[in-house]
């Protein structure tokens, strides 16, 4: 059954599906696409008639990733055409907690309208309103170079979209002052980037944070720059006094572009342990600092937040189990993902934020990559039909669904503002560091192990 709505810039049809409302590819931007691509976003143009919100839009362009194996692949179309969110809502009439999510990928994969992410099973069993964001991606969003950019264009996107459902997410049945972001991965960093600005206050009052590699820390400009020239010396460019390098880029295929950034100085690689694209901030680079701007502007505003990782992070990205590798790669877990997140959910419970940690430890009987990276989402999500994932290999259905049950509770008390029972999932303290342990059997509560500080 269709169902519209009116928004600031236009009436939206979207679909009654299984008692969820649910509206797909709604544009809170211009498309980044000729003289618009590589500049700051721009609000989307109002629209006559009704725009049709009932199919899923187009993805950001990307190139297979590594996760690809445990995961299995992205199947959307892909277009420039792309700054765009879906909103999943159980009651328009209502003013219901929000819950924004923004997807992982190293910055240059994924997208937030892929089916496995699909709002509608979580905004039903938590009642609350869903809304997926969509935003550029590898050098479409972080491409930094005196002659051409530099903003963090990704980011600009994601805080545009914030401030669009700030303006419209009550014609959805949300309420816009209670708001919480959650992110994995890629999107967990970008969120702790966003909350490290200032001007993002009153855009969102909780986080979740899933598996954060905040042990990358963000690039000084000249780390972005030195990347910047690496993609344009492998573009056959005119000499700028011929045409300026901005306009040259614009003119580009995407294939092209994509092309170029693929094969980036492998010096630089290795430098940035293989994430050439992130954010650029001079002031708090650092994993230390990034960090602790975070916190500064969470415990000014007492945030309320979420954090967390799953036991073998990295057996995502490395198959190799020897005792060489397995050392090596719980190394680069621990200064990836455990110490930043330890330090992070320390400090901020200790400023007065109120804190709940959780590590994901089940793993699927048959998989080869453990209680690895991603694999709490299909249970967060709850679409495990999506997930025709290897990293679920020999999981039975009851047990999925139980599993499946059990994280949608304790992330659903958390979006609608409530206090998870202490018994359940105690407040983490600088004293206690209690946190939950996702088993799918005892799920208990245990003391975090000590990771060492910065």
């Amino acid at each position: 059954m269709d169902y519209v709505v009116k928004t600031e810039k236009g009436k939206v049809k979207g679909i009654l599906q299984d008692g969820i409302y649910r509206f797909h590819g709604i544009p809170y931007a211009k498309a980044p696409v000729g003289a618009l691509r590589f500049c700051m976003p721009e609000e989307a143009e109002a629209w006559d008639g009704v725009y049709d919100a009932a199919a899923r839009k187009p993805i950001e362009p990307q190139r297979p990733s590594d996760l690809d194996i445990p995961m299995g692949p992205v199947l959307l179309p892909q277009s420039e055409d792309c700054l765009t969110l879906s909103v999943s809502t159980p009651s328009p009439n209502e003013k219901l907690p929000v819950a924004v999510w923004l997807h992982g990928g190293a910055n240059c994969y994924g997208g937030g309208d892929l089916e496995w992410y699909d709002g509608a099973r979580l905004a039903k069993e938590a009642h609350v309103v869903t809304v997926n964001l969509n935003f550029r991606l590898s050098l479409f969003g972080f491409l930094c170079h005196p002659k051409v950019n530099e903003r963090n264009l990704s980011i600009e996107d994601q805080m545009l979209a914030l401030r669009w459902i700030q303006k419209n997410i009550g014609a959805f049945g949300g309420d816009p002052e209670r708001v919480t972001v959650f992110g994995q991965s890629a999107g967990g960093n970008s969120i702790v980037h966003i909350l490290s600005r200032s001007d993002s206050e009153g855009l969102f009052s909780q986080a979740v944070l899933e598996s954060p590699s905040l042990g990358r820390g963000n690039h000084t400009q000249e780390d972005a720059f030195e990347i910047g020239r690496s993609v344009l010396a492998n573009l056959e460019l005119v000499p700028e006094e011929e045409k300026p390098l901005l306009e040259q880029l614009q003119e580009k295929s995407v294939e092209e572009l994509l092309d170029a950034a693929e094969r980036i100085d492998g010096r630089l690689l290795e430098k940035h342990q293989g994430m050439v694209f992130k954010p650029v901030m001079d002031m708090w680079h650092t994993p230390e600092q990034t960090v602790q701007a975070a916190v500064q502007e969470a415990v000014r505003r007492k945030l309320r937040i979420v954090i967390g990782l799953t036991r073998d992070e990295v057996h995502a990205f490395v198959q190799g189990r020897d005792e060489e590798t397995l050392k090596k790669i719980s190394e680069v877990q621990c200064q990836r993902y455990e110490l930043p997140g330890h330090v992070f959910a320390k400090m901020a419970a200790g400023g007065g934020c109120q804190v709940w940690k959780y590590r994901f430890d089940w793993s699927a009987p048959e998989s080869i990559f453990n209680a690895c990276h991603c694999l709490e989402l299909p249970f967060v999500f709850g679409n495990l039909e999506a997930w025709d994932a290897p990293m679920l290999k020999g999981a039975s259905e009851e047990e999925l669904d139980t599993l499946r049950a059990t994280v949608q509770a304790l992330w659903g008390t958390f979006f609608r503002f409530e206090i998870p029972d202490e018994s359940i999932w105690p407040v983490y303290t600088e004293e206690g560091k209690q946190i939950k342990c996702i088993d799918n059997a005892e799920n208990p509560i245990i003391e975090e192990p000590y990771y060492g500080e910065f």
